[in-house]
């Protein structure tokens, strides 16, 4: 017979799992939103605008961390770095999505393939972080190693079951 305390464990891991599987999905529909929200803001040309307002801004003060950040995000994008990043927020958010429903429907095969995609993720995440120095990064890549964890306990347990 399993002890109480073995009980109380397993339920807080499969809590655990269940709530980054929920995170995973929050960030997954946030990637495709911001994918959408990428296009719109270049088809109706909203990044010249954001350019155009913070240009006298950063005239006024170089040091300002946040203009900084809008007026390089703005001038910085050219067509084919924006087509990258609205495909790359697509892709992650579709997967990221299609890990949590396959897992959610207990398919069998989502748990290897979940890992794997996950890997993926920390892996590609890692490489920008070392070109990017993007803290985010870095955070997006312990979480993922999280539910990395938690996908692989899971699995041993659902492996278990008859």
């Amino acid at each position: 017979m399993t002890a109480p305390s073995d009980s109380r464990t397993s339920r807080l891991l499969h809590d655990s799992y269940l709530v980054g599987l929920a995170v995973q999905a929050l960030i997954g529909g946030s990637q495709l939103v911001g994918a959408v929200v990428l296009q719109l803001a270049i088809r109706f040309g909203w990044l010249e605008e954001l350019a155009r307002i913070t240009q006298h801004e950063l005239t006024e003060t170089r040091r300002d961390p946040p203009m900084l950040f809008l007026l390089n995000a703005a001038h910085d994008f050219s067509i084919h770095r924006e087509t990258f990043w609205s495909l790359y927020l697509v892709g992650h958010g579709v997967l990221n999505l299609g890990v949590v429903i396959a897992l959610l429907a207990r398919r069998r095969w989502a748990h290897p393939v979940s890992i794997a995609v996950l890997t993926g993720f920390v892996l590609y995440q890692l490489y920008r972080y070392a070109y990017s120095g993007a803290p985010v990064l870095v955070g997006l890549s312990l979480f993922d190693a999280v539910v990395i964890a938690l996908v692989w306990r899971e699995w041993r347990v659902t492996r278990a079951r008859p």
